[in-house]
């Protein structure tokens, strides 16, 4: 009996821990994109299972120019999705901007209890349901031992609780749980330099129904980015030279004509690397995977246009509204496989990793031979 009963209170002991760490699951993913050159576009998701999250820290690769805008710039657009426990969990859009602000008071406070000293201070202005919102985004600088793991600067953002009760102080408007997030950031400058660049981010959940952040399950999220990625299309042109019969003045006779025989071949490259999930639309909507290759005849015409389109890496997208729409940030999910723990984290699991999507186009001019 007394085994039996020390096995029960053993077996409801850990029944109360994990309740204490864990949701139904906790498994975020981050997503950047962007052109080099250009803005970064960053990409939030987590499940609507999943605990709600407590504090976010984005990690900007070295290679990244992170820009001090003045208090007042609008710095890219924002969309967003909420679970709001107050409506019955129903998931509702957010829209606004990214702006950068001087601190207030109460952004100070909200750095201080999320263990920040920002550089700066972002703020994602969104309305949702008639009601305006300002979540502060923090900028911060790294550590020495950051900056040695290729690390440039750290976005934070800490979450108020989403399902304490009705009333509390610093509960989320609505009981609303964010689920995803998209915002362009013209402060933050992709490299021109060709590479394979990987950011990463921790996050901590809350722990359920307390308000309270739950380190313990801590986790690692990674975004690859690998750049340039380019649509590539190169032909090849054959002078034919063919007779046809014609019929003038009543009799028949043979003429030459000139065909040109044109091939083509596209392909969508990643840092000089093929695309595997690139898929190709060509000449007569033809769609290939990977590459593509085709041909054609040029007859009567001096030349012609060959437009090729391409859709890569864009299997998922981060939700930003109950319609999906060709401006949502899409993304190929490379699984845990592809996340590397990162050592400085000293343990933290590392559980998905993802690459940005999106499209391109390419249209060339093919002359034909002349007679």
């Amino acid at each position: 009996m007394k085994k039996k009963t020390a096995a029960a209170a053993a077996t409801a002991v850990a029944a109360l821990a994990f309740a204490g760490s864990a949701y139904a699951s906790f498994a975020p993913k981050l997503v950047v994109g962007g052109t080099p050159g250009g803005a970064a576009r960053i990409g939030v998701v987590v499940g609507n299972g999943d605990a709600p999250t407590a504090r976010t820290t984005i990690y900007v690769p070295s290679a990244f120019t992170v820009a001090a805008p003045a208090p007042g710039t609008a710095l890219g657009a924002v969309t967003a999705t909420a679970a709001a426990g107050d409506l019955a969990g129903v998931v509702l859009p957010l829209t606004g901007e990214l702006e950068a602000v001087a601190p207030t008071s109460t952004t100070a406070a909200i750095a201080q209890t999320c263990g920040v000293a920002p550089a700066q201070t972002w703020s994602l202005h969104v309305s949702v349901s008639g009601q305006t919102l300002d979540i502060p985004l923090f900028v911060e600088a790294t550590t020495a031992a950051e900056q040695a793991a290729g690390f440039g600067a750290k976005l934070v953002v800490c979450l108020p609780p989403p399902d304490v009760p009705a009333g509390t102080p610093g509960r989320a408007v609505l009981g609303a749980k964010l689920l995803s997030a998209t915002f362009t950031s013209s402060a933050v400058a992709l490299p021109a330099a060709p590479g394979d660049y990987r950011w990463t981010s921790l996050w901590t959940p809350y722990v359920p129904g307390t308000g309270q952040p739950d380190a313990a399950v801590t986790v690692e999220a990674q975004a690859l980015q690998r750049l340039p990625v380019k649509l590539t299309t190169v032909t090849a042109r054959k002078r034919v030279v063919a007779s046809r019969t014609v019929r003038s003045a009543g009799k028949k006779r043979k003429v030459k004509v000139v065909v040109t025989a044109v091939g083509f071949a596209s392909a969508v490259t990643e840092n000089a690397t093929h695309a595997a999930t690139a898929t190709i639309t060509t000449r007569a909507g033809k769609k290939r995977v990977g590459a593509a290759k085709g041909s054609f005849l040029m007859v009567g015409l001096k030349s012609t246009r060959l437009t090729v389109t391409a859709v890569y890496d864009s299997d998922s997208f981060v939700p930003a509204g109950a319609v999906r729409t060709p401006a949502d940030l899409a993304f190929h999910d490379l699984g845990a496989p592809a996340c590397r723990a990162t050592a400085l984290f000293q343990g933290v699991p590392c559980l998905d990793a993802t690459t940005a999507g999106g499209r391109l186009a390419d249209t060339l001019v093919v002359k034909a031979y002349a007679r």
